[in-house]
């Protein structure tokens, strides 16, 4: 019975809402065609999503090499979604880094997705999830030895794992 009555006590104040909360959306404009896009790709895959939590912001206080994160992948609706950008490194050289870069970190924030690094048969990240990746569909800029210069082809693939994790393996991947 105590058990029973500790669960009970544990949904009832675990699940409860803030009523004071009030998500912020605060996007700054360039940065608002990504999340234009992760919506519309969603959408074409059969998902709906309108995002009205969420801050995009500079951090100069980042420490570590990392371009930036998302301060949450909890689904639950009354934390304040914040995606920081470390503004003291060169995270993106193409745009589509760039939009590797907010499409994943909106993995974290909408999608409540974890960072996913494992591989695909042919050493491609299996998931656009996977951690330091900007490049999985992207050109490179200056082409080494037989180095694959235009991957934009595996785009398609990486959007449809991002928003089903059970998208099989593609093609070009084993």
């Amino acid at each position: 019975m105590r058990i029973t009555s500790f669960l009970f006590l544990l949904f009832v104040f675990g699940c409860s809402k803030d009523p004071e909360f009030r998500p912020v959306y605060d996007v700054p404009e360039e940065f608002q065609p990504f999340i234009d896009t992760f919506i519309s790709e969603a959408a074409s895959r059969g998902f709906t999503y309108e995002i009205k939590n969420l801050i995009i912001k500079y951090d100069e206080t980042i420490d570590v090499p990392f371009c930036g994160q998302c301060n949450s992948n909890s689904l639950n609706a009354d934390v304040q979604k914040i995606i920081t950008i470390n503004p003291n490194i060169q995270c993106w050289f193409t745009d589509e880094e760039k939009e590797t870069f907010f499409v994943h970190e909106l993995g974290h924030c909408v999608l409540g997705r974890l960072h996913d690094d494992r591989l695909l048969p042919n050493g491609d990240p299996r998931s656009l999830m996977a951690a330091s990746r900007l490049d999985v569909y992207s050109i490179c800029i200056y082409q080494v030895d037989d180095q694959e210069c235009d991957k934009r082809y595996k785009r398609s693939y990486y959007l449809d794992e991002l928003f089903d994790e059970t998208t099989p393996v593609p093609d070009w991947g084993d």
